[in-house]
């Protein structure tokens, strides 16, 4: 029997994985041209550019009440992890107790950059709803894919022109009141 539930994919940094000192310096304020055909990622070799994603984002911890928002989400959202990142996030998932909130985790093991990866697993996975934190991502999702998006609060990606999907979310318990799941 199929899952009735729609299908929220949600990045991971920035969203419910806090950035380091807690600024999100990593938000581009530019926005990519919708048309334009996707750019390529530098990817650095396995070797090199596995100790160096375990060093830029193991250490980071978890944003206050993610985990209780995303066990709410889970209640009326299959929850897909979705992250530009290039390892799989398995281990800091398990230290940190939110292996089990999600059915899925896929990381960005191709030659696109980020946002262009995104576009292309949402389209892959039917999914409805996405929450990112990145304002290139937001709008290039909102322009190409028709998904609602929902950006994630902070201070780098206020104040830019967003198309009308875009809508802008306080943290993930913002998100959980949103769709109506209920105070656990």
């Amino acid at each position: 029997m199929s899952d009735p539930r729609p299908i929220l994919t949600v990045d991971m940094d920035g969203v419910f994985c806090e950035p380091f000192f807690g600024k999100n310096l990593g938000i581009h304020r530019t926005f990519l041209d919708p048309d334009a055909p996707p750019p390529l990622a530098d990817v650095p070799p396995r070797w090199l550019g596995t100790p160096l994603d375990h060093l830029r984002f193991n250490a980071r911890r978890p944003l206050p009440g993610a985990r209780e928002a995303l066990t709410r989400l889970r209640d009326v959202r299959r929850l897909v992890v979705l992250t530009g990142r290039r390892t799989h996030p398995g281990w800091w998932l398990r230290v940190h107790g939110f292996a089990g909130l999600f059915d899925e985790v896929r990381v960005n093991d191709g030659p696109l950059k980020s946002p262009h990866f995104k576009l292309e697993a949402i389209a892959a996975l039917g999914s409805t709803e996405h929450v990112d934190d990145d304002p290139r991502t937001a709008q290039l999702l909102a322009e190409r894919s028709g998904v609602r998006v929902f950006l994630r609060d902070w201070p780098r990606n206020r104040d830019l022109p967003y198309h009308p999907r875009v809508e802008r979310v306080r943290d993930l318990a913002d998100l959980a009141d949103r769709l109506g799941t209920p105070q656990k």
